[in-house]
């Protein structure tokens, strides 16, 4: 029963055509993996019960996301026998392009997948573009291609019609325990603990404290910009290194294609992430900037370049140094983890 509550609460908070005396068609599930994966199994099979009417092929379907989901998109490729289409991405625009994404689209896409707050960025895609540009080619060829949205601001939601499924964090946004996720389509303690936090805080409450994080990644960003400082001396991936020193944990990685040679560092802003916390990373990061300047020039951060040493014995050719990126590094470790999960070739987990 308040499995139902919470999933109708959300409903009418997406727009869902749900009448005050009607169900939204929602369920519970444990993390955002799970929500996912029984949204792209929807998919598919109302995808396959529709060409089976028609009498079309209906043994290749394909899902369209952005080079920057998930790593559990990649799975539900795998476990449900879809393909999975790519946008890829490129310097600038860390999200998937709206206009490429429906070029790509065909008579076996089962859904386009979009992200409110990308893995790798926590940029939002363009949700309502997306949904013109896709109603226009649907109406072209006949299809009836929909949205699925990883949840935010703008108009993104059932507002759109094209959006037919969305699942959304309930230990992230909805500010409960880790585990609980919710996923709601269009027409026991955990979630008591979420129930209790919709009816606690509401609408203005969840508002407030969204408001808050952003206020307090304003002034990260400030904070960074006012530094001015040259990366040139030293390479992106050692100051993750030396924040640890002061407690930090800050997570480095290069984007995926077509921007493999983009580095960046992701802080989340949470609710306990305060104002004062704030402006202590910005006072850790100017002390190990400071710290980094005096040491000898390395490579460049933007090509986020390492170098490496190998060493022979003394009857071989003696010590000599070798040159490799990142991304090369990158796909090694790739390789290497190909033997033990199969196909996982990409994404931030």
């Amino acid at each position: 029963m308040l499995q139902n509550r919470c999933a109708n609460m959300l409903a009418h908070l997406f727009h869902a055509p749900v009448g005050d005396d009607e169900t939204a068609v929602g369920v519970g599930t444990v993390g955002s993996s799970e929500a996912i994966m029984l949204a792209g199994l929807a998919f598919k099979r109302k995808w396959q019960a529709k060409r089976k009417a028609e009498g079309k092929p209906f043994d290749k379907p394909n899902i369209l996301t952005g080079a920057n989901v998930q790593v559990c998109w990649e799975k539900i490729a795998r476990y449900f026998e879809v393909e999975l289409k790519e946008v890829k991405l490129k310097e600038g625009y860390y999200v998937m392009d709206p206009a490429k994404a429906v070029e790509m689209v065909d008579e076996n896409t089962i859904c386009i997948t979009t992200i409110l707050g990308s893995t790798l960025t926590g940029e939002f895609e363009d949700v309502k573009l997306l949904n013109e540009l896709l109603t226009k080619k649907n109406k072209e060829t006949g299809w009836d291609t929909p949205i699925h949205v990883d949840a935010a601001n703008l108009e993104w939601d059932f507002r759109l019609p094209l959006v037919k499924c969305i699942n959304v964090n309930g230990h992230k946004s909805g500010l409960v325990y880790a585990g609980v996720d919710w996923v709601i389509w269009q027409s026991s303690y955990q979630i008591i603990a979420q129930y209790y936090q919709l009816i606690r805080l509401g609408f203005e409450g969840y508002k407030s404290i969204m408001e808050n994080c952003i206020a307090n990644a304003k002034v990260l960003t400030e904070g960074i910009k006012k530094m001015g400082r040259d990366s040139s001396k030293y390479t992106l991936f050692e100051v993750p290194e030396h924040l640890r020193r002061f407690g930090w944990i800050v997570p480095a990685y290069v984007m995926p294609p077509d921007a493999e040679h983009i580095a960046v560092l992701r802080v989340v802003i949470r609710e306990d992430f305060s104002h004062s916390l704030a402006e202590r990373l910005v006072s850790d990061i100017e002390k190990i900037l400071s710290e980094l300047e005096k040491q000898p020039p390395r490579l460049p951060t933007k090509a986020a370049r390492v170098t490496a040493a190998e060493v022979h014995n003394d009857k071989g050719d003696g010590l000599h140094q070798f040159h490799t990126d990142i991304v090369e590094t990158q796909k090694d470790i790739i390789k290497h983890w190909r033997r033990i999960d199969w196909k996982k070739t990409s994404g931030v987990c």
